[in-house]
């Protein structure tokens, strides 16, 4: 009979056992012999506690965790004439139901459709009350085991048919790994860099596959939980800093102490078990958009140049597809805002024009209907024409002037001229253009500036800015207090506008400085969504940057950061405050 010393083990042994299962008429099964043949010992509850890579190269699959129905994940024992066993005449089943099996040829189609002969004996083992605990198969390879034959046209073609099939990206990325899973490795990994990530980038998965539904579970739960870090040390492929092929010949247990970043994460690595990797980059028009990653748990076999050359042809066309398909996705959503910025062009344009034209025709009528009866034309109603005349003309003006500020942007003719000035005393001057206009809306300006900070900047622009931000906190405060701050931090001049209005919601902060993008309805409140581009814009050319806070229905803080420029050593340290802020 035998006794099951190993049945006490937790979690999956390597070649390297430390078990020994022991026939009571024999010498121990040592480890050396077992390297030689494949091992597996399953427990009556499915719990898989040894299966030694022997046995993952004789059945093509990564170590499994724990079996269903005496069922190895993937394969199917059959009939020399190919057709199926029936589940309960497995060798495994058998041994699990109490039947010895003695050693004969016994025939396996594995999960990557090769076909394999192997000389299986199986015996149940016991428990100290007699009943069957645990089964134990040895298998011994008849022929050589077949290797994966890739079909690297085929695949290469169901690829580039998938890829085709939309421009969703992201939705074709799992069954693209499909096509590797299990035909290359018994998992895959698709990770990218996040869009618009400078110095500090963050990595995800965008796509994980394994061929074991347990491990594929455990797959999703380690990355989920533990994301790719490039900051960590060795815990990341090289593919990710120099856009090389990367190979990992085996996730040893050095490596899972060194990367791991706690306890936890260290039990998720060991239990998704050991396995080697090849990762490619994911490279198009010269970037590095991500890495195709495969692993693979049978680590006697390694990936060959044909497999890395398929896999790297893959990669290529894969990051073309996604960058393709960010280009469409971003081709789309320029028609949609130059659309949209159409639209709101065309009515803010119009605006100013209707009063400007129906006071213009009001005063002819009145001019003509008065030269007739010999009458002169009165002051006082030609003056009050000119002023709505003169206002509709300066917000067309300054509509214009947008759109050319934004053309020079975009053609790279920003031009600077720099000179030295006191922040605190443009901002003093911006409040006092603003005041009339403050007076009549009830709105409270206020102006919190100590001292002066004294900077090189242009002061064309430099009002511009002041200006913008300003002007939307008036719009946008709702008849609050808007609060204008200025101090210097050394080298670094700091000017913050804050109102008590609407706010803005989280989603919209990170937007708002995008060219046409609008936070609220063009119905609700006018422009043409490009104040605060042409303030960015601006603000880098000088070096600095500016950015928003804000909880809605609570106001809103710009605060705006430059860089001082070249100026003298004394100016750092100011002496006097300026002069208050004229209320009319």
């Amino acid at each position: 009979m035998m006794r099951a010393e190993s049945l006490g083990m937790s979690g999956i042994t390597t070649p390297a056992l430390e078990a020994r299962v022991t026939d009571g008429d024999g010498p121990p099964l040592s480890t050396r012999v077992m390297d030689a043949e494949g091992v597996v010992l399953v427990e009556c509850t499915g719990r898989v506690t040894v299966f030694n890579s022997q046995a993952a190269a004789h059945f093509g699959i990564p170590v499994p965790l724990h079996i269903e129905h005496a069922r190895l994940p993937g394969c199917e024992w059959v009939r020399d004439d190919g057709t199926p066993l029936p589940p309960g005449d497995s060798p495994l089943a058998r041994a699990l139901a109490g039947e010895p099996v003695d050693a004969s040829p016994w025939h396996v189609l594995r999960p990557d459709g090769t076909r394999v002969v192997l000389r299986c004996n199986a015996v149940p083992v016991r428990g100290g009350d007699g009943q069957v605990a645990a089964a134990l198969l040895r298998t011994h390879a008849v022929e050589a085991v077949p290797e994966s034959l890739l079909d690297v046209s085929r695949l290469l073609a169901e690829a580039g048919a998938l890829l085709g099939t939309s421009v969703a990206a992201e939705a074709q990325l799992e069954p693209l790994l499909k096509l590797l899973v299990p035909a290359l490795g018994e998992g895959a990994l698709l990770v990218l860099r996040t869009p618009g990530a400078v110095g500090d980038e963050v990595l995800r998965v965008a796509a994980s596959l394994h061929a074991d539904s347990g491990r594929h579970a455990l797959l999703r739960d380690l990355l989920t939980r533990y994301p790719p870090d490039p900051s960590v040390p060795g815990g990341l492929p090289q593919v990710f800093t120099s856009g090389a092929v990367g190979r990992l010949p085996i996730l040893s247990e050095e490596h899972v102490v060194a990367i791991a970043r706690d306890a936890e994460h260290a039990r998720l690595l060991r239990e998704v078990g050991p396995h080697g990797c090849l990762s490619v980059p994911l490279g198009a028009r010269g970037n590095v958009l991500g890495a195709l990653m495969v692993l693979r748990s049978n680590v006697l076999r390694s990936f060959g140049a044909e497999e890395e050359h398929f896999l790297t042809e893959l990669a290529h066309r894969t990051a073309l597809y996604l960058e393709n398909a960010r280009l469409y996705r971003e081709a789309r959503e320029a028609v949609r805002q130059r659309d949209e910025f159409l639209g709101i062009a065309s009515h803010e344009l119009k605006t100013p024009l209707t009063p400007l034209s129906l006071k213009v025709q009001l005063l002819q009528k009145q001019v003509v209907v008065l030269a007739r009866e010999g009458k002169d034309v009165p002051t006082d109603r030609v003056a009050d024409a000119l002023d709505v005349v003169q206002r509709q003309v300066r917000r067309l003006s300054g509509l214009v002037d947008n759109l050319l500020d934004v053309s020079r942007i975009t053609a790279g003719r920003l031009r600077l001229e720099l000179e030295e000035m006191d922040l605190a005393s443009v901002a003093a001057e911006i409040l006092y253009r603003f005041s009339a206009a403050a007076a009549q809306a009830g709105t409270e300006l206020g102006l919190e500036a100590p001292v002066p900070v004294v900077g090189r900047w242009d002061r064309l622009r430099l009002e511009q800015v002041v200006t913008n931000l300003v002007s939307n906190a008036l719009k946008y405060g709702a008849g609050h207090p808007v609060i204008v701050s200025v101090e210097a931090q050394g080298t670094l001049a700091r000017l913050a506008v804050k109102d008590h209005g609407i706010g803005i919601a989280p989603d919209d902060l990170v937007r708002i400085f995008e060219r046409f993008e609008r936070a609220v309805s063009d119905r609700h409140y006018g422009g043409l969504g490009l104040g605060l581009y042409i303030t960015r814009q601006i603000v880098e050319a000088f070096g600095g940057k500016v950015s928003a806070v804000s909880t809605p229905g609570e106001g809103a803080t710009f605060l705006l950061e430059l860089p001082r420029g070249d100026i003298p050593e004394e100016w750092l340290v100011a002496h006097a405050a300026p002069g208050p802020t004229q209320s009319e």
